[in-house]
């Protein structure tokens, strides 16, 4: 078996994605400062892209990476959104083992989506890419977490959802069915004007990587301001990372007991 070959058969539908979403963030960001961002991701990733795309208010293109580059795209037209593919099939071009990408203005997102079988030290990748994103966006939100594949780690980010055929026993794949109903919630959010959106107070849901703001930290819950309560209940860890930005990691086996707390505060979006 070819290297090559070998690249594309560690992909499979149920491999798990990793997935770092930003929805707000406090520096100044034009298409061309997050093109030079997803490249400074590249270099951590050690890889090129197989694939480039970019898309204005009514369209999109998709290039060559190679392409892209070499005819400067990213300065030809007012683009939106600018992003990076690779391919988990040489013949497939819907399919993606890695896929980053950002939207400045409309449906403003930072996102990267990571198959733990395109990296050998995932957790250290998403280190250095939270470092870098820290230091580059002043991020104000955003979450982080994994799932399978072929429950759609994009369509969730976006607030929508994906069905997903598999090939080699002929069935659906999807969602669970409250995490689809979870989804579409976040979406009437995420497709809200920018100033509607209210993400610099409210939280999309608790998820085990979290990236919170002062806006976040100043809500009340039990008297407390948020902060606070994390803190004093010892809530998972919570930590400064930059004069804007805050991580809180949750672990996983209690994110059902402590969103059911926020919930009831109406700090969350999702409230099933």
């Amino acid at each position: 078996m070819s290297e090559q070959t070998d690249r594309y058969e560690r992909f499979t539908e149920t491999n798990v994605v990793g997935s770092l979403i930003i929805y707000e963030w406090a520096a100044s960001l034009d298409i061309s400062g997050a093109r030079d961002i997803l490249d400074r991701i590249v270099e951590v990733l050690g890889s090129a892209p197989d694939i480039a795309t970019v898309t204005d208010e009514k369209t999109g293109k998709d290039y060559l990476y190679r392409n892209f580059a070499k005819r400067d795209v990213i300065t030809k037209k007012d683009w939106q959104s600018v992003g990076y593919l690779w391919k988990r099939s040489p013949n497939v071009l819907s399919d993606f083992s890695i896929d980053i990408g950002c939207s400045v203005d409309r449906f403003r997102l930072f996102e990267i989506h990571i198959d733990r079988a395109a990296n050998a030290d995932a957790k250290k990748t998403f280190e250095r890419i939270i470092k870098l994103l820290v230091q580059e966006l002043q991020p104000i939100y955003g979450i982080g977490l994994s799932m399978p594949y072929s429950w759609g780690p994009r369509a969730f980010a976006h607030g929508s959802t994906s069905s997903r055929f598999a090939t080699v026993d002929k069935t659906f794949y999807g969602p669970p069915e409250q995490l689809r109903a979870q989804s579409f919630v976040f979406g009437r959010t995420f497709h809200a004007r920018s100033d509607e959106r209210h993400l610099d107070v409210n939280l999309r849901d608790v998820f085990p990587f979290n990236l919170l703001s002062q806006g976040h930290l100043d809500r009340r819950i039990d008297r407390k301001r948020l902060q606070n309560w994390i803190q004093d209940n010892a809530y998972g860890v919570l930590r400064q990372l930059s004069p804007v930005s805050w991580r809180w990691d949750v672990p996983p086996e209690d994110i059902q007991k402590i969103r059911k707390f926020l919930i009831d505060a109406g700090i969350t979006i999702v409230k099933e």
